[in-house]
């Protein structure tokens, strides 16, 4: 048996190295929404201050969203698993937002990548909902 013959295997392990990319990508901008939050909240005195705020935590959440979607499809790009770097891009953010419809088709040995990338994206996702359902909850005051 070789390596080739474990084609999900392989998809596997590199999966879990660019995850790892993606979790210290994500853990970077999870701690910006957080000094964003820290930092801005309580000096908005106004109703559209505490609104800028918000928005100002959704648009980290999603460059940091956007910034894992490239390290996927520059795996892509750069493995030349697909055509260029247009498709690259499309097939990364269509598989991290769990879409999954493309016309591409993928090289018999990456078949399964971008169900992975999904799996990824999935964990990203909650990890992002987790931080925003604790910053709802801090401005309503029921944590600390």
């Amino acid at each position: 048996m070789q390596i080739t013959d474990l084609p999900y295997l392989v998809q596997f392990f590199v999966a879990l190295i660019l995850t790892s990319l993606t979790v210290l990508i994500h853990l970077g901008g999870m701690n910006l929404v957080y000094h964003h939050f820290r930092r801005f909240w309580h000096r908005a005195n106004h109703n559209l201050a505490k609104r800028m705020v918000m928005v100002g935590i959704m648009a980290i959440m999603m460059f940091t969203h956007c910034a894992e979607v490239a390290v996927w499809a520059i795996f892509y790009h750069r493995l030349h698993i697909t055509p260029d770097w247009h498709s690259a891009a499309f097939y990364s953010l269509a598989s991290y937002s769990t879409l999954g419809e493309t016309n591409l088709t993928l090289p018999e040995q990456w078949r399964g990548i971008g169900g992975l990338e999904g799996i990824n994206a999935m964990l990203m996702f909650g990890w992002s909902t987790a931080v925003l359902a604790m910053v709802v909850l801090k401005i309503r005051g029921l944590v600390e």
